[in-house]
């Protein structure tokens, strides 16, 4: 089975139509599936809205956390998966979803497969561009990694392969810069593959606040890494 994750946060004009549109693509694709939507905070008609559907369809479920927080909802959906593969997808679907065609592909010959908008194209913002590419290159040069995507869409896990990673990580979107490098420290099997992204909407988050966030969390990331105690090499 496949668990489609999906965060969401004030998304009552969106989650209806995406909810339609990943199962009638899963469904084409003859897949085995379940979509998860876990609501951090929202205070628009998101929940409930949400809580409809469920009583409607046996393949959807939603969860709801009081505050705000990206990686206590992807912590809570991976919990509460009963697939094998967990897919993160963004609430808009800003990514093609041709990526779930990966995913059957590969099946579970992977640890994580990262979608990566640098590999494919993209039609975003250029500052929102620009400051991917500088993170991005930042993280390769102080990490030695060559991952080019950590935004929360287009992300598929092996859950058993980190589901011990869980606890430890970030309420934030550095969650999945952490679980890259977790599963990197482990010589586990990352596979990156180009994908479409249109992204034109507003970003969700403060800009400037979220470019700040990142590069802290890097810096705690790093001092954790050369702490051969800490959660990344004994998790």
């Amino acid at each position: 089975m496949i668990s489609f994750l999906i965060p969401v946060y004030n998304e009552e004009t969106l989650l209806e139509n995406t909810v339609s549109t990943v199962s009638e693509y899963a469904e084409r694709c003859g897949l085995d599936y379940e979509i998860i939507v876990v609501d951090n905070g929202s205070t628009d008609a998101t929940l409930p809205i949400g809580e409809d559907l469920a009583a409607k369809h046996d393949f959807f479920r939603i969860f709801h956390l009081d505050e705000r927080s990206v990686g206590k909802a992807f912590v809570l959906g991976v919990e509460s998966a009963n697939g094998e593969i967990v897919i993160s997808l963004d609430a808009d679907l800003s990514s093609d979803l041709t990526f779930i065609d990966y995913v059957s592909e590969l099946d579970l010959h992977f640890d994580m497969l990262v979608g990566s908008k640098t590999m494919g194209n993209q039609r975003r913002t250029v500052t929102r561009i620009v400051g991917s590419f500088l993170y991005i290159f930042f993280t390769q040069v102080v990490f030695d990694m060559s991952i080019s995507d950590f935004s929360l869409g287009a992300k598929a896990y092996r859950r058993e392969a980190i589901l011990e990673a869980l606890p430890h990580l970030d309420d934030w979107t550095g969650y999945v810069f952490e679980l890259c490098l977790f599963l990197n420290l482990r010589a586990k099997r990352v596979i990156q593959v180009g994908i479409n992204c249109e992204d034109t909407r507003k970003s969700r988050f403060n800009l400037l606040h979220e470019g700040l966030y990142r590069y802290a969390h890097l810096y705690r990331c790093w001092r954790r890494v050369r702490d051969k105690q800490s959660w990344f090499h004994t998790a």
